[in-house]
């Protein structure tokens, strides 16, 4: 089985001359194998996202469980941009795919023509404390901030915008919490650096490149811990908290090969 990764968008639009305000329809961000291909448009489910969005996007939300959770990240008032810039650092990776990687110390990279340096697809958060350096760092490792990424995103790229948009509300966590999703990420970068593969492969610009992979499919059980603390925190449901859990599964942990 081959998986399609086509990252495509049609916009759909009919004039309602007798309609003040305009609805706005999207379905999920489609993933699918070769064999399915000839069903896809019959699957296609829409849901009215009028109400969930949010500047510069459209979520792609098809689902009332969707439209649940992102009510209840909306209620969240503080987000990532409203930390002050400090010394410590969080590291993320801006093209992610099915797993957002985020560390407290920089992954490895070095090429032939610059040496050992910064990959340039590793982007810096700024904090004023560990503390919420390692609150961050979970939360972006999250499979919630995973979910939200596909809806707000272009499914490829990792910005700032997205980043900086995620309601984290720290200024509302209690100590509990806080304390907890500390010592998690911890728990998940120790596991990150245990699985982690130095790779090796050559470009014709930089000439020969070694890096570390990580793979963080062999950390779900910690990014799962990390969800249910997160679910706390923004009172989601077990319904709630499944749906997060389990979205993408198939395609994340690569059980449809």
């Amino acid at each position: 089985m081959v998986l399609q990764h086509i990252h495509a968008t049609i916009f759909l639009s009919k004039e309602e001359k007798s309609l003040d305000i305009a609805t706005l329809y999207a379905s999920k961000y489609n993933r699918w194998f070769t064999e399915v291909r000839s069903m896809l448009f019959e699957g296609i489910v829409f849901k009215d996202i009028t109400d969930v969005c949010v500047e510069g996007a459209f979520p792609k939300i098809a689902d009332s469980l969707g439209k649940r959770v992102a009510y209840k990240l909306r209620n969240a008032k503080k987000s990532i941009l409203t930390f002050k810039i400090g010394k410590f650092v969080c590291h993320f990776h801006n093209s992610p795919q099915y797993w957002i990687r985020a560390t407290d110390f920089v992954p490895y990279f070095w090429n032939e023509q610059d040496g050992e340096k910064i990959s340039t697809h590793v982007k810096p958060l700024c904090l004023t404390t560990e503390l919420d350096a390692s609150i961050v760092a979970a939360t972006l490792n999250s499979s919630l901030f995973y979910w939200w990424f596909v809806i707000h995103s272009n499914c490829r790229d990792l910005t700032m915008r997205e980043v900086r948009s995620f309601p984290i509300g720290v200024d509302q966590m209690n100590e509990t919490i806080k304390q907890t999703l500390f010592e998690l990420s911890a728990d998940l970068i120790q596991d990150l650096k245990h699985h982690a593969q130095r790779k090796e492969t050559n470009y014709k610009t930089t000439g020969r490149v070694i890096y570390d992979e990580f793979f963080p499919r062999h950390s779900k059980y910690i990014i799962d811990k990390i969800d249910r603390v997160l679910a706390q925190h923004y009172g989601f449901t077990d319904e709630e908290l499944d749906f997060i859990i389990n979205y993408d599964i198939k395609y994340r942990m690569g059980l449809g090969n």
